[in-house]
Order: structure tokens, then C-alpha cells, then sequence
């Protein structure tokens, strides 16, 4: 007999029809993407997202009691549908991971005009075409959990509940709860106490929580020493700039095909000029500035040029030997080791606690990660001035739970092991 190929869209429906599904429903996205724009995230903040959540949860488990035998349901529960969607969703994030992002907040004015801006790529999580595509997975894995409570029970079964309800969770937990995320920016300068932010619209927010900043530091790595352009700004070699990591007084290095050796050097200088040259003298004051005084030379040149090198700060110009007319040797700005705030952390119930905040160090408290965002860069390392990235939200318990639980689940397939067929 002949095997006569099955009609598309002829139940039961199978992979072909699982990728129609999954990219007839990023392309509506993208449709609905073109159309209106990205979704606002402010629409859907509590109690709206709740109530998404709610009708979601209950479709998906009305749909399951009452039709769990029809054709569309039972396809959904399948791998025929789940593969095709993971495939497309795994797309959609590979793009998310290539485009830069910006926040949802930004304007559409501040984004790049261009096909991908025309997609919605460059906020990805707020475009519907990621929406839409996340819902359907979602859709799938909840029928695809609720289908195995139809079976009996097993002891195996507790590491695959595990699994798909912690994946449910922090999936759906995750896109219900961007809209209550609350991200302020707060600056705090020493000695005063801050309870006012400003949040993504640069508006102004008064909190239920206030930072004292008592004492801001910087710590920074030792000055290095470039040859640059004196036409362009630019270091030399061009393709490849050389640079000196300073070592101590004594010591010489060589940059290009010129030796440089280092006479002096004054951790806390001013820098002075006068008609013809720059030069140094020590100053133990807010202001002060590195300088290094160097002998510059090679053997084409006649008598080495002797002279001052500093960065400057916001006090001081920085200063420059200049080797001829087209080189000469600066100080690069020094590069931050770290910044750190000494700070007290008061609640509106009456809470307060003395902390650190360092990058990468936040402090956590009252439901709020606070992080050292940035400081006073005019002033450098004399900032007295220190600022704050303060960061709530509220879902984050139920992510939390369900990658716990998507962790226990995994744990507990490994402990148990795979399932051996006796034949």
C-alpha cells in the first residue's frame, strides 16, 4: 500500500504545525509591535497584574478540567507544541542577548531608528513579541504540568512537579511583576540625610526609607604615565597604546623608542605655572593631585627634556612635557579601584542600621536592595558626594521560590536517578 502523507492542519497535529503555531504568534507580535508600540509597562502595575495572573491561572485550569479531551488541549500538553515554542522563544532571547537594551522607561525618541528599533528589540521584554511568545509557553507548560496529575502518583513525579511548577513560577513571576518594580535613584552627600529619589521619569519620590551618608571614600590605583599626540589627543602608539604603571621614585621605563625616568613624585601636590614651564610643590589640602616629575630622552635628541607630569583635579590644571612638537608625555586620569559609603539606613517603622555599600556589596533592607551606583566625577577622589541605585520589588519572593524549587526538583532527579525499564 501507498503511505499517504497527512494533511496540514489535520488532527492530530504534529511538529509542522507546532512551528506555524509558535511563529504565527511572534509574527502577530510583531504585527501588534508596529502597530502600537510597546507595552506600558505603568498599565499593569498591582492590583492589574494580580488580576492577569488570577484569569490566566484559572483559564488554564478551567480549560483543563472541562476540556482536557479535546484535540487542542491535549496538543498543547504535547512535545509536538512544546519544542516548536521553546525553539522560537530560545530565538526571541538570542536577539534579546545581541541587541543592546535600554530600560522600558526610556523615550522612543532615545532609541535608535532602525529595524530593530522598529521590532521593539531594543526593549525587548516590554515588546509584545516577547509577550506573546512567553504567554504561550507558559500556556503549554502549565497544561503540560496539570496532564500529569491524571496519572497515578509516583514518588518520581515529585521531582518533575518541582521542576515545571518552580519554572511556572519564576516565569510568571517574573513577567507579572516587572510593572511593581520600583527603581530610584538617590543622592546623598556627607553629613545629610536623604529620603527623596528621583525614579525612571526623573520624577521625584518621597520614600519610606532614608540614607545618611557619614563618610564617602575612594580608593584609586596607582597613576600611569602615556605618550600622546599632541595634534590629535590620541595615545601613541596609535593602533596600540603603551602605558607605564608607576613604581616608585628611581625607576625608568621606556615608551616607544624614548626612556623616561622618574626623579620625583608627590602624591599630594598643586600644580603652579608660570610663563615658560609647569612645576609642583607639595599640598596636603582638598584638591591636591598626583605629580611625577620625569627626564624624557632618546639619542636623536640633543639634551633630555626634564619637566612635571600631572592629572590635575578639579583644583589644579593637569600638566604636560611636551618631548617636541608633535609628542609629550600625560598622566591619564587614575582609574577607580572602588567607592565606598559608609552609610545609616532609617525605616518609617523606626528601623536603622549602620552599613557599607560598596559595587557589587549592596545592602538589603525593608524590601529594598540598595546599590552604589556612582559619585561626584568632577570632583574625583574629593567626592563628598555619593549616589544610590534603590531597587524594590515586590515579586521577587515567588521567583525566588520557584528557582528553589526548580533547583530541589533537579536535585531530586539526580538523587533518584534515571527510571530503568525492566524488559
Amino acid at each position: 500500500m501507498e503511505k499517504t502523507e497527512k494533511p496540514i492542519w489535520e488532527h492530530p497535529w504534529r511538529y509542522v504545525e507546532g512551528f506555524f503555531v509558535a511563529i504565527g504568534i511572534t509574527l502577530s507580535g510583531f504585527l501588534l509591535q508596529i502597530t502600537i508600540g510597546n507595552l506600558h509597562l505603568a498599565a499593569f502595575k498591582y492590583p492589574v497584574n494580580i488580576i492577569i495572573g488570577l484569569v490566566f491561572i484559572i483559564s488554564i485550569s478551567f480549560f483543563h478540567l472541562f476540556l482536557s479531551k479535546t484535540a487542542i488541549v491535549r496538543w498543547l500538553s504535547s512535545v509536538y507544541s512544546t519544542v516548536p515554542a521553546l525553539v522560537v522563544l530560545l530565538g526571541v532571547t538570542i536577539i534579546l542577548g545581541i541587541v543592546p537594551q535600554f530600560v522600558p522607561y526610556a523615550s522612543a525618541s532615545s532609541l535608535p531608528h532602525n529595524f530593530a528599533g522598529l521590532f521593539g528589540w531594543y526593549q525587548m521584554t516590554t515588546s509584545w513579541t516577547f509577550i506573546f511568545i512567553s504567554y504561550y509557553t507558559l500556556i503549554i507548560l502549565g497544561f503540560t504540568t496539570l496532564k500529569r496529575t491524571r496519572r497515578k502518583f509516583t514518588w518520581r513525579d515529585i521531582g518533575f512537579y518541582l521542576n515545571h511548577l518552580g519554572l511556572f513560577l519564576a516565569f510568571l513571576g517574573g513577567m507579572l511583576g516587572s510593572a511593581d518594580m520600583q527603581r530610584m535613584r538617590m543622592t546623598v552627600s556627607e553629613g545629610n540625610t536623604e529620603w527623596r529619589a528621583e525614579d525612571e521619569l526623573q520624577n521625584i519620590v518621597e520614600l519610606p526609607i532614608a540614607l545618611q551618608l557619614d563618610t564617602f571614600m575612594i580608593e584609586e590605583y596607582p597613576p600611569k604615565l602615556l605618550l600622546v599626540d599632541l595634534e590629535t589627543g590620541k595615545g601613541l602608539p596609535e593602533n596600540r597604546p603603551e602605558f607605564y604603571l608607576f613604581e616608585g621614585e628611581g625607576k625608568s621605563t621606556k615608551l616607544m623608542d624614548y626612556n623616561i625616568d622618574i626623579l620625583s613624585y608627590l602624591p599630594n601636590a598643586a600644580v603652579m605655572r608660570d610663563s615658560t614651564q609647569s612645576f609642583a610643590v607639595p599640598y596636603h589640602s582638598e584638591g591636591n593631585t598626583h605629580a611625577i616629575k620625569v627626564r624624557v630622552g632618546n639619542e636623536e635628541m640633543d639634551n633630555p627634556v626634564v619637566g612635571w607630569v600631572s592629572n590635575g583635579s578639579y583644583m589644579f590644571p593637569h600638566s604636560v612635557v611636551y618631548i617636541n612638537d608633535e609628542v609629550g608625555v600625560v598622566m591619564p586620569m587614575q582609574e577607580v579601584k572602588k567607592y565606598t559609603s559608609h552609610v545609616q539606613v532609617f525605616t518609617e517603622e523606626g528601623d536603622s542600621k549602620s552599613a557599607v555599600i560598596e559595587v557589587n556589596k549592596p545592602l538589603r533592607m525593608a524590601n529594598w536592595t540598595i546599590y552604589q551606583l556612582s559619585y561626584d566625577e568632577s570632583k574625583g577622589k574629593y567626592s563628598d558626594t555619593s549616589v544610590f541605585e534603590l531597587v524594590r520589588d515586590p515579586w521577587l519572593p515567588i521567583v525566588y521560590a520557584g528557582i528553589i524549587m526548580l533547583l530541589a526538583g533537579s536535585l531530586y532527579l539526580f538523587i533518584v536517578g534515571p527510571k530503568i525499564k525492566k524488559s
